[in-house]
């Protein structure tokens, strides 16, 4: 076995035991309750449920005060008028957005073993987009 294939299955082997050891099945449930969702699920951003721990729930968002709201719906609604905040569209759209993420809460709320939400800033979605977000 030469040294590039060996390298590439210990790599491999580091991947699926890093995997294994922060696979949280709960995690993946909570997931598939918001994907099943035909509301949530239909929509351009897929809320999803990062970590639980202890009763919290640390939910993806593409609002935070790093970015913009506006820079988000510019990309999941590229025809909206870009410098209007006022503009009944752009209005329309934040309050989509803020229906989305607030049943993505209350669902997550439902379950029992949930009794926090916290949001998180999905970079890797923005990072998608060419947008890198400082820490």
């Amino acid at each position: 076995m030469s040294k590039y294939t060996l390298f590439l299955v210990t790599l491999a082997i580091a991947i699926l035991a890093y995997w294994a050891w922060n696979y949280d099945p709960r995690v993946s449930e909570l997931n598939s309750l918001l994907s099943q969702d035909s509301e949530l699920g239909s929509y351009p951003y897929q809320f999803k449920v990062i970590e639980l721990n202890n009763g919290m729930a640390v939910i993806s968002s593409p609002r935070s005060a790093q970015v913009s709201v506006l820079k988000f719906l510019s990309i999941i609604k590229p025809n909206l008028p870009r410098n209007d905040t006022n503009h009944p569209e752009v209005i329309a759209a934040q309050k989509e957005l803020a229906h989305h993420q607030q049943k993505a809460k209350k669902m997550v709320l439902s379950q029992p073993d949930v009794n926090q939400v916290n949001w998180e800033l999905d970079k890797s979605w923005f990072a998608g987009y060419g947008i890198y977000v400082d820490n």
